[in-house]
Formats: structure tokens, sequence, C-alpha cells
């Protein structure tokens, strides 16, 4: 096989993937708030980077409007002490104050950090904090050496590892008391193992980190850790514990929304795992080489991948792959054979 038909084949292979469609997100998903724009006329605008809005007097949503997935950490205060849910996206400024630094300007009470998971644009400003505080999972338990929590590339999703100091371990279902505020911590995988989410009953406040949030219509099932089965599970007991009036607010996208959004997850989910669901093969911008798998309803998007949807391995994107390989394999053992037999007819010439 002359190699200029290989190169043909290959790209031939390959050329098709742009068939695949790329997938549109949703242009009013933000209303009228663009990338860099802010979320709302009463935020606070520090270092040209955050832009925080008072929730109520004592909840504060620090939005990044600038960073690529539209990342909101939350500042949530009791009369005793207060909680920073997740750390920055790590696209802040240089020279730009960190989250802990944005935090203490609005309470003068003792911060603790609670990451919602270990995805690399929610941690990047964990170590300005004295202590995380982790949920008790024997994974986390097991990773613990001498006070000490290290956050490894595949579960970060990164090329850094980060070690962080444990300032506590806190069972699923426990509360943590604030001084005049209470706070469920629920471990709720799906998303990743360790996804976090803190509920304020007495508020009605649901801080859901990637649980569920509305960025972009998109929920992502792709990672490390990622299953449909817990994610419906989670679904269903967020559900149960809430109510149609309770307020839920994400780490990306629009900081608030309803728990209809809940709700019509949990639908999904159930079609998902029935296999009842429709689903396209398409590309997205957070990874354009990677087929994803997507289930649709509206503005709602599941994205998935072979980690948490096994059927995709037998995709027409795993076949152009196959194909691929199988022309070069072919390819290879045809100029081991040409090479063979021009060896032995020299050979036998002689």
């Amino acid at each position: 096989m002359r190699p200029w038909l290989v190169i043909i084949l290959v790209s031939g292979c390959f050329g098709l993937t742009g068939c695949f469609e790329r997938i549109v997100e949703p242009v009013d998903v933000f209303g009228n708030v663009k990338q860099g724009a802010l979320y709302s006329s009463a935020s606070k605008t520090i270092d040209d980077w955050y832009a925080v809005e008072a929730i109520d007097t004592q909840t504060f949503a620090i939005n990044e409007p600038k960073s690529s997935q539209y990342n909101t950490s939350y500042l949530i205060v009791g009369d005793a002490r207060a909680i920073v849910f997740d750390a920055g996206s790590g696209e802040r400024l240089p020279g730009s104050r960190s989250m802990r630094e944005v935090a203490e300007q609005y309470t003068d009470k003792p911060i603790t950090l609670i990451l919602s998971h270990f995805h690399y644009d929610h941690i990047y400003d964990a170590a300005t904090f004295d202590g995380i505080t982790l949920i008790d999972r024997p994974e986390i338990r097991t990773s613990i050496k001498n006070g000490v929590f290290t956050i490894d590339p595949w579960e970060s999703l990164d090329s850094e590892w980060r070690s962080l100091k444990v300032a506590a371990i806190i069972a699923d279902g426990n509360v943590m008391d604030l001084g005049g505020r209470k706070l469920d911590v629920l471990n709720l995988p799906g998303h990743t193992t360790e996804s976090m989410v803190l509920f304020d009953r007495a508020r009605n406040q649901v801080f859901a980190g990637d649980f569920i949030y509305r960025h972009l219509g998109g929920i992502i099932a792709f990672a490390p850790g990622s299953d449909l089965v817990a994610y419906k599970a989670s679904s269903k007991r967020l559900l149960q514990l809430t109510n149609p009036d309770t307020l839920f607010f994400g780490a990306h996208g629009i900081p608030r929304f309803g728990r209809d959004w809940l709700t019509l997850l949990d639908s999904e989910l159930d079609k998902i795992i029935r296999g009842e669901a429709e689903y396209r093969y398409v590309t997205h911008y957070l990874a354009p080489v990677i087929p994803w798998r997507v289930y649709q309803n509206g503005e709602l998007y599941i994205y998935t991948t072979p980690l948490v949807d096994p059927p995709l391995l037998w995709s027409k994107w795993m076949l152009l792959v196959l194909g691929t390989v199988s022309v070069l394999a072919c390819s290879f053992l045809h100029l081991i054979a040409h090479w063979s037999f021009a060896t032995i007819g020299k050979k036998v010439g002689r």
C-alpha cells in the first residue's frame, strides 16, 4: 500500500468526525448577560474580575463573569463563623485578590473552606485558606497523610498535585452550625463521588456546586467518578429534601434557579437509566476532539462519555477509530511483508 494512499485513508477516517454535529448552546440561557458582564446591577466589581452579589445580608455569590465557565463561589455567614463554598476557577487576573481575600471583605468571622468537589475550576485558591473541610468517604480518608490531603491530577482534571491542610472531616447528613445558621452537609455522588451540596433548611437555599447548575444548559457526567445511576439516586434524594419553593445556587452560569430544573434533571436521568432517552453524538467546546453522547430535553443537556456510558464504545466514533487503527495496522503489515519478500527475492537472485 502506497504511503499517499494510507494518508488519504487516515485523513478520510478522521475527516468523517466532522460529520458529528457541533453542539449549539441555547443563546438565551443567560438572558442579556454576556461573558464579562455583571449578573446583577447590584453586583460589586472587585479587581475587574469578581462580581459579588448579596443574596441576602449573610449570603454572597462571588461570581467570576469573565471566567470561561462563568464560575460562582459562595460566602455563607453565620453569627459565629462563615463558609466559603469553592475556591475559584484559577483564571483570575494576575495581581487580583484570592477568593479568601475577597470573602474577608464581607465578613470578619473565621472562615471554613468547603470544596463542592475536586475539579480544577473549583480549587484554585484552596491553599490560601487555613484548611479545608472534607466529606467523610473511605477513599478520602486513605488519602490523608499527616493531616494533609492531596488532590491528584486524575481527580482535578489538571496537571498539578495539590496538597491541602485538613481542618475537619464531616459525615454525610451532618449539620454544620455557623451560629444562628445551620447547614445540612450532603454527599451527592453523580458528577463526582465526592460531590457536596449544602442545604440551609431555614432559608430554603441549596448550594449545589456542580451537582446541578444552569451553565449553557449543560450537565456534565464525563469525569472520573461520574456515575449516572448514582446521579439519579442523588437527584431523587435532593428532591425529597427540598420543596417547590427551594432556591438553588449552582457553581456555573445563572447563579440561582428553581427546583423545576432539578425535577427535569431527575426525569431525564431516569429515562437514560431505563434506556428510553434519545441521544445524539456531538462535539463540545470544552473538549472539541472528544465525541460526546448528549441527551437533550429543551434547554437541558446531559453530556456523557465512555467512562460512564459504555454503549458509546459501540458508537460511530469508535468504529471510525477502529477503522483508522485497522488501516494503519494493515499498512504496517503490508510494509513488513513487502520488505520480507524483497529480502527473500534478493537472496534467491544471488
